[in-house]
C-alpha cells in the first residue's frame, strides 16, 4: 500500500487536475464580467435595473441551487451531477455569449450560476470522497487558491478581451474551456460513491426559498425604477417575507428538510454568520462601485479598469492565506476583527475619493480593502465551522454560503438605489450607457454619479462597521472567558 493510502497516484492527480481546473474557470467567470458591463449596458442598449439583473443573476442562480446541490448528488451520484454542471456551466456560457438583448442574457447568466453551483460544491465532495485523510487539507487549500487565481486571471484580461474582442467573448471564452474540461473530466473521474434512493429531497423547502431569494431580488431592484413598478414593489417583497417565513415553519416541522435551523442556538455560529451577513452587505458592491467610478466617472478603458482591480484580489489571495494561519496561533476573534477594521477604514476613505483622485490614492484603498478582507474570510470561516458538530457541518456550510450570496444581492441594490437617488434612473442608465462620454447627454454633470458612489461606499463602511462591533464583541468574549480560565 503506498502512502496515498492505496489511491493510485496518476489517478489522484486527475481527480484533483479536473476539480482544480473546475475552481478556476468558477473564479475566472466571476470576474470576467466584472469590468464589462458598462461596455455590455451600452451595446444591448438596457436600464439600470437590468444591469442589475445582469450582475446578480450568477449569483440568484447559484444561490437558489445550492438548498438541493447536495441531496441531488447524494441520489444520483457526484460524478454524474458535477460533469451535468460542466455542461450546464459551459453550454450557458455559449448562450450569454450569443444574447441578443438583457432578458435573455440574464436567462443564461442564472443558469451559468445553477452550474457553477455544482462545480463549486461537488469538486469539494468529490475530493474528499476520493483523497486520503492526511493528504486532504493540501488539495482543498489548492482548489480554493485555484479560484482565486481564476478570479486574478479574469480581471487581469477581461479588460483586454473587452477592448479588441468585444464584450461576448467574456462569455463565449468559458465554452471552449467548459468543454474541454468536461471531456476530461468524463476520461478521469469514476463515480466512487453508491448513490442510494433512500435519500430525501426537500423539495417543498426548495421551492420556497427559490420564491423568497427570486422575489426579494425583484423588489429590491424594482425599487431603482419606481415609477415604473409602484405598487408592484411591496407586493413582491412581501411575498418573499412570507416565502422566507414559510420556509422558516417547514425546516423547523418536516421530516425531510435541507436545513436544520436549531444549529442557529449556538452562539458563535449565530454570531459568526450575522458577522458574515454583515460583511457581505459591505463588499458584495465594492467590484461595481469601482467599475462605475473608474469607467464612467474617470473614462478610463475597461483594459486598465480591470488591472487597477488586480492588486485587490492579489492582497485578497495573499492574505486569506495568511489569515488562516494567523488565526490558529492566535484565535479567529483577534484576526477577524483586524480585518474588517482595516476593510471598513478602507470602504471609508474610498468614500472620501475625490473625482480627480490620483490612481496611487485609489490603489492604495483598494489593496487595503483586499488585506482586510482576506484578514477577514478564514477565521470566521474557521468560528463558523468549528463551533458546529461534525455531522451538521454540512449544514452549515451552506447556510454560510446562504448568508454571503444573500448580503451580495443586498448590497448590490442598496449601492444602485444610491446611484439612482443621487441622480436619477434616467440619468443615471444614460450615464452608464454612455460610459461616461456626458457631451451627448445634454452636460449632465458626472458629479452626482460620484456621490452616489460616495455615498454608496460611506453606507457599505458603517455596515462593515457594525459587523466590525459584532466581531470586537466576539473578542471581548473569548479574552474575559480566558481570563476566568
Amino acid at each position: 500500500m503506498s502512502a496515498t493510502n492505496g489511491i493510485d497516484k496518476k489517478r489522484m492527480l486527475s481527480i484533483v487536475s479536473v476539480t482544480t481546473v473546475a475552481s478556476f474557470i468558477t473564479g475566472l467567470n466571476a470576474r470576467l464580467a466584472a469590468v464589462g458591463f458598462p461596455v455590455i449596458v451600452h451595446e444591448l442598449n438596457c436600464g439600470i435595473d437590468e444591469v442589475i439583473w445582469i450582475i446578480q443573476g450568477f449569483m440568484v442562480g447559484s444561490t437558489i441551487i445550492q438548498l438541493i446541490v447536495g441531496g441531488l448528488a447524494d441520489i444520483y451520484g457526484r460524478v454524474r451531477l458535477f460533469n451535468i454542471g460542466l455542461l450546464i456551466f459551459s453550454l450557458s456560457g455559449l448562450g450569454s455569449g450569443l444574447a441578443t438583448n438583457a432578458p435573455l442574457l440574464t436567462i443564461f447568466r442564472i443558469i451559468q450560476g445553477i452550474g457553477a453551483a455544482f462545480l463549486m460544491t461537488l469538486s469539494i465532495t468529490i475530493l474528499t470522497d476520493n483523497i486520503p485523510k492526511n493528504m486532504l487539507g493540501t488539495w482543498l487549500g489548492l482548489n480554493q487558491i485555484a479560484w482565486r487565481v481564476g478570479a486574478i486571471v479574469g480581471l487581469t484580461f477581461s479588460g483586454i478581451i473587452i477592448d479588441y474582442l468585444g464584450w461576448r467573448w467574456i462569455y463565449l471564452i468559458n465554452f471552449p474551456i467548459g468543454i474541454a474540461s468536461y471531456i476530461w473530466s468524463l476520461k478521469s473521474l469514476k463515480e466512487t460513491y453508491r448513490p442510494t434512493s433512500n435519500r430525501c429531497l426537500d423539495r417543498i423547502g426548495f421551492i420556497l426559498f427559490t420564491i423568497f431569494v427570486m422575489f426579494l431580488a425583484s423588489s429590491l431592484t424594482m425599487m431603482m425604477n419606481v415609477k415604473s413598478w409602484g405598487y408592484v414593489i411591496p407586493i413582491f417583497f412581501l411575498i418573499s417575507m412570507i416565502s422566507l417565513a414559510f420556509f422558516i415553519i417547514h425546516e423547523r416541522k418536516s421530516e425531510c428538510r435541507a436545513l436544520d435551523l436549531s444549529i442557529f442556538k449556538i452562539r458563535q455560529f449565530s454570531n459568526g454568520i450575522t458577522t458574515q451577513f454583515l460583511y457581505a452587505i459591505g463588499f458584495g458592491s465594492f467590484i461595481t462601485l469601482l467599475v462605475i467610478f473608474i469607467e464612467v466617472v474617470r473614462s478610463y478603458s475597461a483594459s486598465l479598469t480591470g488591472m487597477l482591480l488586480t492588486p485587490f484580489e492579489l492582497s485578497f489571495l495573499i492574505f486569506g492565506i495568511v489569515g488562516g494561519r494567523l488565526s490558529d496561533n492566535f484565535g479567529f476573534a483577534p484576526v477577524a476583527t483586524t480585518g474588517l477594521l482595516m476593510a471598513s477604514a478602507s470602504l471609508y476613505m474610498l468614500s472620501r475619493l475625490g473625482m480627480s483622485a490620483s490612481l496611487e490614492y485609489l490603489m492604495t484603498y483598494v489593496f487595503l480593502f483586499g488585506i482586510g478582507a482576506g484578514l477577514f474570510i478564514a477565521p470566521n470561516t474557521s468560528a463558523i465551522m468549528t463551533s458546529i458538530p461534525p455531522e451538521k457541518r454540512g449544514v452549515a456550510s451552506a447556510i454560510r454560503t446562504f448568508s454571503f450570496n444573500i448580503g451580495f444581492l443586498v448590497s448590490l441594490n442598496i449601492a444602485m438605489l444610491s446611484l439612482v437617488s443621487s441622480t436619477s434612473y434616467e440619468i443615471a442608465t444614460k450615464l452608464i450607457i454612455s460610459e461616461g462620454h456626458v457631451e451627448n447627454l445634454n452636460d449632465v454633470p458626472l458629479e452626482k454619479v460620484y456621490m452616489g458612489i460616495s455615498n454608496s461606499f460611506l453606507m457599505m463602511a458603517v455596515i462593515m462597521s457594525v459587523a466590525l462591533l459584532l466581531s470586537a464583541y466576539q473578542l471581548k468574549i473569548k479574552l474575559l472567558n480566558r481570563s476566568e480560565n
